[in-house]
């Protein structure tokens, strides 16, 4: 390296290579791609085109909560997911502000994360077991919902 600027180049490459490397973990444990045992070809690469998603989903989540914790929550979950988030928060921990960190906090606690003073930031494990969860939640609530017209 030639330069303080060449340096401090690589080191922003180096911040990159470690967030694919998340990615990875996440796929791997998230969805225990390696686990599958799909008889073609074509299955298995839907799967990991589809677990893929996901895994970037918590991924991207887990990253623009910690960089930018108070975006707009819309851009990430649907109005069903917030509001089933809001009713699965503990009453005491409803008076926060209701942005992008008070929600993803709501999915990681539907994944096991305590949620303690003292805690560091909800990790890609418990956001992924949150989301399976939430995905849970907004199917039964979908269920529930009596639709208003036949048709």
């Amino acid at each position: 390296m030639a330069t303080h600027a060449d340096a401090v180049h690589k080191l922003g490459w180096y911040a990159l290579r470690w967030k694919i490397e998340t990615f990875f973990r996440t796929l791997k444990t998230g969805s225990r791609i390696e686990e599958l045992r799909l008889a073609t070809a074509d299955r298995l690469a839907n799967c990991i085109a589809l677990c893929c998603v996901v895994a970037w989903r918590v991924t991207w989540l887990t990253m623009l909560s910690r960089e930018t914790a108070g975006a707009e929550p819309a851009a990430v979950f649907t109005d069903a997911e917030r509001h089933l988030l809001e009713q699965a928060t503990p009453e005491r921990k409803r008076q926060t502000s209701r942005d992008l960190a008070f929600y993803v906090r709501a999915v990681a606690r539907l994944g096991g994360y305590l949620d303690r003073a003292s805690d560091a930031p909800p990790g890609t494990t418990v956001i992924w077991r949150g989301f399976s969860r939430l995905a849970d939640l907004v199917e039964g609530a979908r269920i529930a919902t009596p639709p208003e017209t036949y048709g």
